[in-house]
């Protein structure tokens, strides 16, 4: 499938997010696209605070209606209906990176990737405890730290907001 921003992407390229990633230098065009079009699609389960700019758009950004907190900026900010926030391009970015670097994150496979390690009298073996390897997240928290704000839990859907 071809990468088409907002069609099926929120980023028509990561380059920006990514210069200098080695991991996603080393992807091919292809794999790069994929990750963003995978990324986007797990980004789009999320339950998005405000609502979908246009009932005929194909995903969840832009959206209108809504204010978040940002916690970089310190202050509540309002998204219109022609943007795509930078959390959510950023969010885009990162998500894409992990996806290449675990592809099994998409279907929730384990990664197996280690047996053992041992590092002098400490010993960690996969599955330790439980008979299973490692899970690895679908996405990662640095991700959910960045799309927080945005969720129907962190937005004020309503337009306005009250200190008590």
């Amino acid at each position: 499938m071809a990468l088409a921003y907002l069609e099926n992407s929120y980023l028509s390229s990561a380059d920006a997010y990514l210069a200098d990633n080695p991991d996603w230098e080393a992807a091919s065009a292809d794999a790069q696209d994929q990750a963003l079009i995978d990324a986007t699609f797990l980004l789009d389960q999320q339950s998005w605070g405000g609502v979908a700019a246009s009932p005929t758009q194909l995903l969840a950004w832009p959206r209108e209606a809504g204010t978040f907190y940002d916690p970089v900026l310190n202050l509540w900010v309002s998204y219109t209906d022609s943007e795509v926030p930078i959390r959510i391009q950023k969010a885009t970015a990162h998500l894409a990176l992990h996806l290449l670097r675990y592809p099994e994150a998409v279907s929730g496979a384990y990664d197996t990737r280690y047996t053992s390690i041992i590092v002098g009298p400490i010993e960690l073996s996969a599955g330790q405890g439980s008979g299973t390897a490692p899970r690895i997240p679908k996405v990662p928290a640095h991700v959910n730290k960045l799309i927080g704000p945005l969720l129907s839990s962190g937005a004020q859907n309503n337009g306005w907001w009250r200190y008590n």
